[in-house]
């Protein structure tokens, strides 16, 4: 397992958790990005401050750091995030954070910006898509974070997401995140039960590989 795989399974779900939060507050809207505030608004009802991470481009495949983007005009400020993730990156010798750009099969921007929303301490990531790309950004707010955690359906439909992420073992996963949110959980062999925030109880099922087999007695379909 190389060092961005454990990583991911660190983080992923606690990150896949706050862009459950967004979607709490997001019905059909419009975006407005004012680079000169650094403000990305929602249908002019909620704004929240951003740091733009990278690109994905649909032409070459390939994920760009925007710290290595010469096309980019963003201030320099709004940078800060994507060069947090370089230097966190090098110290740990994960050259898909270290290199200015990334094939999409090794590492693609939904993948980064997981890491990146909890190493740099977001409230979540959003994905803009433009024609020929895709930009991805952090975003901070007091809205976002005050949303409830996982019920048991948004962790589900969370989980069917994390799968969608190669090589990962969604039993530490799981894990990872029932510690780091400090909610009771027992081990029995190929099953973790745990109580959420929301008092509702889960129980996963995995094979030996800690690929998950059943939650709650159903299978999951990839998103």
């Amino acid at each position: 397992m190389n060092e961005l795989t454990r990583s991911l399974e660190q983080y992923a779900l606690v990150s896949l958790e706050k862009q459950e939060k967004l979607s709490r507050l997001l019905g059909d809207h419009l975006v407005e990005l004012d680079f000169d505030m650094g403000l990305l608004r929602f249908s002019g009802e909620m704004e929240f401050s951003f740091h733009v991470l990278g690109t994905e481009s649909d032409n070459t495949l390939t994920w760009l750091w925007a710290w290595a983007d010469e096309q980019d005009e963003a201030p320099e400020e709004l940078l800060q995030s994507a060069l947090q993730m370089k230097e966190w990156g090098a110290a740990r010798g994960i050259e898909e954070c270290t290199l200015a750009s990334v094939d999409l099969d090794k590492a693609d921007g939904h993948a980064l910006s997981l890491l990146a929303s909890e190493v740099c301490a977001a409230s979540c990531y959003y994905r803009d898509a433009y024609d020929g790309g895709a930009l991805f950004l952090l975003l901070f707010g007091k809205e976002i974070d005050r949303q409830p955690s996982f019920d048991a359906a948004g962790l589900v439909r969370r989980f069917s997401q994390l799968m969608l992420l190669p090589n990962l073992n969604h039993r530490n996963a799981l894990l990872a995140y029932l510690r780091k949110k400090l909610l009771p959980f027992m081990e029995h062999g190929s099953i973790i039960t745990a109580e959420l925030e929301s008092g509702e109880d889960i129980r996963a099922e995995f094979d030996p590989s800690g690929r998950l087999l059943l939650i709650n007695g159903k299978t999951l379909s990839l998103v």
